[in-house]
């Protein structure tokens, strides 16, 4: 079955339903689902979540077909074969924590069981406003460690700490022009341009809330 056509209509038989039937339950003109099984119209959105209730399979199946479930397989996959970690969460770091300019964090405070392919993790207990937007004050950073050499290339749009003006600070990377962002709220971005871009730390993956 090549088309979502093929497959709504070998569906159909397969429930033995037969086109007005099927279009009744789906409140619309027979000559619509034979459109749909012809491959002449791709139902849309609205009528192709009706079709997968009505006929009991998965809307993406009928777009897209067994590559659908492959794709599906494969982010399971993927997960499945991730080392669990046990990530350790520390409280915020100071410059003290720096040695030749690797950040070796704070003593661990609790442990975080995740599955990760970062290759140093570890956790910050978030406590800066000033990027509160991205990551609320009390939730769990999760980063993966970037040693001070070889220089590594920022990428706009990711969150990166660095050890700035005798503080270990969170922001935001964006180039053209080179600048650090903050953003305390949702409606306000806060940057800092910079002539030179500086080594980071560590990168951001994700953060978790903790209760």
């Amino acid at each position: 079955m090549n088309s979502a056509g093929a497959r709504i209509k070998q569906t159909r038989l397969d429930r033995g339903l037969s086109q007005v039937e099927l279009a009744l339950a789906a409140n619309v003109s027979q000559p619509t689902v034979a459109n749909w099984e012809n491959d002449s119209h791709i139902p849309r959105q609205a009528a192709l979540d009706k079709l997968a209730g009505i006929l009991d399979i998965s809307g993406t199946w009928i777009r897209e077909g067994d590559k659908a479930q492959s794709s599906t397989s494969k982010i399971a996959s993927g997960y499945l074969t991730r080392p669990i970690q046990h990530i350790p969460i520390s409280a915020w770091p100071t410059t003290a924590n720096l040695k030749d300019g690797d950040l070796t964090p704070p003593q661990a405070k609790d442990y975080v069981a995740l599955s990760t392919f970062a290759k140093n993790p570890f956790a910050l207990i978030a406590n800066d406003p000033a990027m509160a937007a991205n990551f609320p004050v009390g939730s769990a950073i999760i980063f993966d460690k970037i040693k001070s050499e070889p220089k590594v290339d920022l990428q706009d749009d990711k969150c990166y700490l660095f050890a700035l003006d005798g503080k270990i600070i969170l922001r935001r990377w964006q180039s053209s022009p080179d600048r650090l962002e903050a953003r305390p709220n949702q409606s306000v971005v806060n940057a800092d341009f910079v002539e030179t871009r500086p080594q980071p730390l560590a990168r951001a993956i994700f953060s978790l809330q903790r209760h």
